[in-house]
């Protein structure tokens, strides 16, 4: 056997190796999103619903509500910056990291502060070269709301202690497994428009919450409301837990995504393992069979020798 075809079988086997290793981590990845996908398109109403009566409550901007109001004190921005934990998902991290880099055009970086979920996203800070003060990355794949509550105290509680003027959170909106569309909203202070943006981009292909502005929000309705024992009580009580939820179903939606990405990067990299080993074994052939005619053709031109000299 020559050289060449030796280096061709290594190259095949080593190929076939890593067939192995990515159509296991498909199949792996493939049972994680449709969990992720379950848990993030199931709590999609709640959210909607939840939003709807945000915006509802957002209405009357004098009840004293400090979530309605940015604080007079607070001149920096803070976002809630979304990513993975792991790699080998894509094209996912990247379109993140150029999604909130746009996006910090529009602010002055050195007034900007990045809460980071997820080592990426710490990262992503790091390039930007804006201040990452707090890092999240223990919160697990299939999230608990338990696991979030440090993550939104720690935004509300900035917020309402005048720090910051605006708390945004940036993250992969999850819209069909093979599209996640990279997307940053206004979390605080609630804002009407911003809140009806999200509704209207809520969901995606596979399963959409349609938004109609006329029928299915009920906008300016703020009379059907009853507060007991007064307005600003219960929206102390309630605007908190439907931040809470927002930031939540944030984590779900990207959760989703970054699973759906490392599924299709998986199936792209298996795909592309199986046409080069046809590759390669197309070269072996050609390969043995150029050597088997090189050795035909010496054999020949010995006996033709052979011959000759008699």
């Amino acid at each position: 056997m020559s050289q060449d075809t030796k280096t061709i079988k290594t190259k095949m086997a080593t190929v076939g190796n890593l067939k192995k290793i990515t159509k296991a981590m498909e199949m792996v990845a493939r049972g994680k999103m449709k969990k992720a996908v379950s848990n993030a398109l199931n709590a999609r109403y709640y959210a909607k619903f939840a939003l709807e009566l945000l915006v509802n409550l957002s209405e009357d901007k004098d009840n004293g509500s400090p979530f309605l109001v940015s604080p007079k004190t607070g001149e920096k921005v803070l976002f809630l910056h979304i990513a993975s934990n792991k790699g080998l998902c894509g094209g996912y991290n990247a379109s993140l990291f150029r999604s909130l880099s746009m996006r910090l055009e529009k602010n002055e970086r050195e007034n900007v502060d990045v809460v980071a979920v997820g080592k990426y996203a710490a990262r992503h800070g790091g390039k930007i070269g804006v201040s990452v003060i707090k890092r999240f990355d223990n919160i697990s794949e299939d999230i608990k709301v338990a696991e979030t509550e440090e993550l939104c105290d720690f935004a509300i509680n900035s917020f309402l202690a005048g720090k910051y003027k605006k708390v945004f959170v940036s993250y992969a909106n999850f819209v069909s497994a093979f599209k996640q569309e990279p997307v940053a909203r206004q979390l605080l202070p609630v804002s009407k428009e911003s809140l009806i943006e999200t509704l209207e981009k809520s969901g995606g292909e596979e399963d959409l919450i349609h938004i109609d502005r006329e029928k299915d929000l009920s906008i300016g309705n703020k009379s059907v409301y009853i507060f007991e024992p007064s307005e600003a009580a219960v929206l102390e009580i309630v605007v908190p837990k439907l931040i809470r939820s927002q930031i939540y179903q944030s984590l779900l939606e990207a959760g989703a995504s970054e699973q759906s990405a490392r599924m299709v990067a998986m199936k792209n990299a298996n795909e592309s393992a199986n046409k080069m080993s046809k590759e390669l074994l197309l070269s072996y052939n050609k390969a043995r069979q150029a050597g088997i005619t090189k050795e035909i053709l010496e054999i020949v031109a010995g006996a033709e020798s052979s011959l000759s000299s008699l």
